[in-house]
């Protein structure tokens, strides 16, 4: 069997992906310490397996782009199988299909596109945008892990619901949630330029299909991205933001260099496409007060409790898409200490839960994203964290539902 004619997958064994240089990219087996080094164009061609793919049709497409240029690929290919960092997710390897949130099936977003999914998953492994403690890039991972405890979902994605024996209701029943992995760039050299370029593009791609797009961070700084996304796939948009902090100071329109998870908001308000930010839960000690804008409105507190859902939503603009992020430092620290600046005085699990569920059954969302989780051994915030998303995302699936 040749290397063309196979499915391959990157060496789920590489756990640490870095680069060293400009031109080079080292990769690495953590259980045996061993290394390989590749040149930035080899690499760019391990990062077309970040999930599984044809290596055929892979080399077709790389083939037609690159023209004459061109040359070539097979015979990388085949070295990258050799080497074993990429390798056939049927055979021999002790691979196997992958599995994502929920127990999704891992597939590649062309075929997302023809499944008909109803949820679309993207991992964002990016923590080069923080201010303080990084650690966020291992929140996709640790949500997938966490995730089958809540729900399950066939091999085909579709699933049987979870019954909250509290409601009645089960959560995702006859939905059909597909996942496309985390998206496989080194940030050592760009500061996350090409992952956050690659989300912009698979969010686009996600939304204009009919589906709903669920981010799984990452620090808050992605957020900008997908909204960039959401904006080019319709009509205005708002942002309904569950943070402890502001994430914002006044509207910028320079420099996107400048963007960290602490001030994103800036770049968010000023673009012309969002009609509203909403901002709830905010608990943070400033200096001086964020710049008042037309756009923003603030539900601050310490107690979701305090935020009366029918008053919110009279106050917000009518006939909105929304995108729903979802900081967990929200959450008060002894619900969840796994996160990198940590706010006393928070949200518990229960308020959360309940506001974003009524909430967001009434607005039309058109993206979800979870930031700011970093996990650091305990599981308990992590499914809190994986709970609040599966909450969510029955909510807004529900209102689309119903809106049919």
């Amino acid at each position: 069997m040749t290397a063309a004619s196979t499915r391959l997958v990157v060496n789920p064994l590489l756990s640490r992906i870095f680069g060293t240089a400009d031109d080079v990219v080292v990769l690495e087996w953590p259980a045996t310490g061993r290394r390989a080094t590749l040149s930035r164009s080899a690499y760019r061609l391990v990062q077309q397996f970040a999930v599984p793919a044809a290596a055929s049709e892979v080399l077709a497409d790389l083939g037609r782009s690159a023209g004459a240029a061109g040359g070539g690929l097979e015979e990388a290919l085949a070295s990258l199988v050799e080497q074993e960092i990429l390798v056939d997710v049927l055979a021999g390897s002790g691979v196997t299909r992958q599995r994502g949130l929920f127990g999704a099936p891992v597939v590649t977003l062309s075929e997302a596109s023809r499944t008909n999914a109803d949820v679309v998953v993207v991992g964002v492994p990016l923590d080069a945008k923080v201010t303080y403690r990084p650690g966020a890039r291992f929140g996709p991972g640790a949500l997938r892990r966490v995730s089958p405890a809540l729900l399950a979902t066939d091999a085909d994605g579709w699933s049987a619901g979870a019954l909250d024996p509290r409601t009645g209701s089960r959560l995702l029943e006859g939905m059909r949630v597909v996942d496309l992995g985390d998206l496989a760039t080194s940030t050592a050299s760009d500061g996350g330029r090409s992952m956050l370029n690659m989300l912009e593009s698979t969010v686009g791609v996600v939304a204009t299909s009919g589906a709903l797009p669920v981010v799984l961070g990452g620090d808050h700084s992605l957020t900008l991205r997908v909204v960039d996304a959401l904006c080019g796939s319709g009509g205005p948009v708002g942002v309904l933001h569950i943070d402890a902090h502001h994430d914002y100071a006044e509207p910028r329109q320079d420099s996107r260099e400048h963007v960290h998870h602490g001030n994103f908001l800036g770049w968010v308000v000023a673009n012309p496409h969002v009609a509203c930010v909403a901002q709830l839960g905010q608990r943070q000690l400033t200096a001086h007060a964020p710049q008042a804008d037309p756009k923003l409105l603030r539900w601050p507190g310490e107690s979701a409790l305090s935020c009366d859902v029918d008053e919110i939503v009279a106050a917000l603009p009518p006939r909105l898409r929304w995108h729903v992020t979802i900081d967990v430092d929200v959450l008060d620290p002894a619900v969840m200490p796994s996160t990198g600046t940590l706010l006393p005085g928070g949200w518990t699990h229960r308020e959360a839960a309940r506001l974003l569920a009524d909430l967001v059954s009434r607005l039309d969302v058109v993206g979800v994203d979870v930031v700011e989780l970093l996990p650091d051994g305990g599981d308990g915030p992590v499914v809190s964290a994986c709970d609040l998303l599966l909450r969510t995302v029955h909510a807004a699936l529900q209102r689309r539902t119903r809106d049919a």
